[in-house]
């Protein structure tokens, strides 16, 4: 019974991880949209430096009175921590700047499709372990990849909303977008590591951005823009009110769900964003609409509700298949 109350557990665990992922990719998707426009006259390592200093700022002393315990935890796993900041720091600033060279939507599709067709071998690679996927989600997979090099041929073609560009610019925003996909979810199974050791949330947020910090220092010190950004008290306060609500908040929310949820959910559900940028990039008006990124991103929608419904299936159905087992070694 203990364990069949175990069983429960990890499934409700699993159920709040997806719907904490939900509730990101909504405050993502209005995030990207924002910073995609913001970042055509403000550079993006500056809104780094800000966002990520005001989230150790905010949860260090949080972390501290709510879970001292955490950082015995992260002191004696230094090596997994340092390259959950090298991993972060290079996802979010390349991130940042294919927001700045390409459509957000075909950002999201690009990062967002990484991460669920790289986890498989990220996680057997980084944890040692390996994700069973059954028939069901093997073909999901597949209609990811070739919803996803849609979006790559959209984006290189300059049918996106953000009109023709150079070919060499639009390839580096795509490469930029995938890679920090790719480094996502790497730090995404790192960070589920360490909070299956016992780090609270709020103790790896404070200092999951130290990295992205100095990166985001080494990219701005040499840039004269960057230097007057920084030290603008206008911009300044601007981006602090938006790093907290767009960034700080959502990463919060973030780190939750993968606290909770195994990482393959937790990227399938970011996958889904897309289709709610479209909607966001309508209202906002800066970009022109494109049939062939709405195109791709209710592709993309589509073929990520299909992953993320298989998943949940094979999460159900593998507890009862092992029901009988774990009865007997009761």
């Amino acid at each position: 019974m203990a364990r069949i109350g175990t069983r429960s557990w990890q499934g409700n665990r699993e159920a709040a991880g997806f719907a904490a992922s939900l509730v990101f990719v909504c405050l993502a998707s209005v995030r990207d949209v924002y910073l995609g426009g913001l970042f055509q006259r403000v550079s993006p390592p500056v809104l780094a430096i800000v966002a990520f200093s005001l989230c150790s700022l905010i949860f260090l002393p949080i972390a501290a009175v709510k879970s001292p315990q955490s950082f015995r935890v992260l002191r004696g796993r230094l090596r997994q921590l340092l390259w959950v900041n090298v991993t972060t720091g290079l996802a979010w600033i390349s991130f940042f700047h294919a927001l700045q060279a390409t459509e957000p939507m075909l950002v999201q599709i690009l990062f967002g499709g990484a991460g669920p067709l790289t986890v498989v071998w990220v996680d057997r690679l980084v944890a040692g372990t390996t994700l069973r996927l059954g028939p069901a989600e093997r073909g999901a997979r597949l209609a990811l990849s070739v919803a996803l090099a849609a979006a790559v041929m959209v984006a290189l073609a300059g049918l996106s909303g953000a009109g023709r560009q150079p070919l060499a610019s639009a390839a580096l925003g795509v490469a930029l977008a995938l890679g920090a996909g790719v480094s996502i979810s790497v730090s995404t199974v790192l960070s589920r590591r360490l909070h299956d050791a016992g780090v609270d949330p709020a103790a790896l947020v404070s200092v999951r951005f130290l990295g992205a910090i100095v990166l985001a220092a080494a990219l701005t010190v040499p840039s004269a823009d960057g230097l007057r950004d920084l030290s603008s008290t206008r911009t300044i306060g601007g981006l602090l009110g938006a790093s907290f609500l767009l960034i700080v908040i959502p990463v919060y929310v973030s780190q939750v769900g993968i606290s909770l949820a195994s990482p393959f959910t937790v990227r399938v559900v970011l996958a889904g964003a897309p289709a709610l940028v479209f909607v966001l990039q309508l209202v906002e008006g800066r970009l022109s609409p494109s049939p062939y990124s709405s195109g791709s991103a209710l592709l993309y929608g589509a073929c990520a509700i299909w992953a993320t419904v298989a998943r949940q299936r094979a999460i159900a159905t593998a507890a009862p298949a092992r029901a009988p087992v774990l009865s007997a070694a009761g």
